[in-house]
């Protein structure tokens, strides 16, 4: 088990001392254009595009793993500041946690394995869903089982669609709802995608998806911003897929 974490405009990024600390071995995936900024941090893999998006990373990331023989992948964003566990009486805290979700999700059939925002974690009635909720910002992928990639039409929900197309050609997905991240507000940190959702320009990727997932998926208003809603066990189910 690996982590790898694209970055982009984030050269002091600390979410690698989180995987470190539990010992589980860290690739930062970096564009050519900033390869000097991070001259810093260990295991620079250089992804030999600049500004190519969200898709291109992520597929470059899921080729260089399946090309050094990994099978199942973490892949981070670069501004996770914390994990843990909470269920009512357990609270533990550290990136650990990924390997007891792993021990788990080994013996499922599921391509993508994610984990809960913390501010949602404490809630929770059910230990997991599956094909029931989305999984971002970080997510274990067995990368032995995906045969298809992200497209590049989603730019901005590019996560989504890929785990939307994991559900129809796949298994799917399982989120273990009381493991947790700790993670800014969408689009609040300087780095990454900060200047894309300054300039609201995931309303129009919301819009795509909701084009190519419909009659699944709806446009609806959250906290100021346009954002697509799925019926995500509407479709697996439509596809016949498992529903927990």
């Amino acid at each position: 088990m690996i982590c790898c974490i694209p970055t982009k405009g984030r050269p002091h990024t600390k979410t690698h001392n989180l995987f470190e600390a539990a010992d589980i071995e860290t690739f930062h995936f970096v564009e050519p254009q900033e390869i000097s900024a991070y001259k810093t941090q260990a295991n620079i893999v250089n992804i030999n595009k600049n500004n190519g998006g969200v898709s291109y990373v992520r597929n470059f990331i899921l080729d260089w793993a399946t090309d050094n023989s990994k099978r199942w992948i973490i892949v981070c964003d670069d501004d996770v500041t914390g994990f843990g566990f909470y269920d009512g009486r357990n609270n533990k805290r550290g990136a650990e946690i990924w390997r007891g979700i792993l021990g788990k999700a080994g013996e499922m059939p599921f391509e993508i394995v994610g984990v809960n925002y913390r501010q949602h974690a404490w809630h929770e009635k059910t230990a997991f869903s599956i094909n029931r909720k989305f999984v971002e910002v970080c997510a274990a992928f067995n990368v032995t089982a995906l045969s298809w990639r992200y497209k590049e039409d989603y730019r901005m929900k590019s996560d989504r669609d890929f785990m939307l197309q994991t559900i129809k050609r796949g298994f799917g997905v399982v989120r273990f709802n009381k493991y947790y991240f700790d993670t800014p507000v969408v689009g609040t940190n300087q780095g990454g995608l900060h200047e894309n959702y300054a300039a609201k320009e995931d309303t129009k990727w919301a819009v795509k998806l909701v084009e190519a997932w419909h009659p699944y998926a709806k446009l609806a208003k959250r906290s100021g911003r346009i954002d697509a809603k799925v019926d995500i066990p509407a479709l697996a189910r439509a596809h016949g897929k498992q529903v927990k």
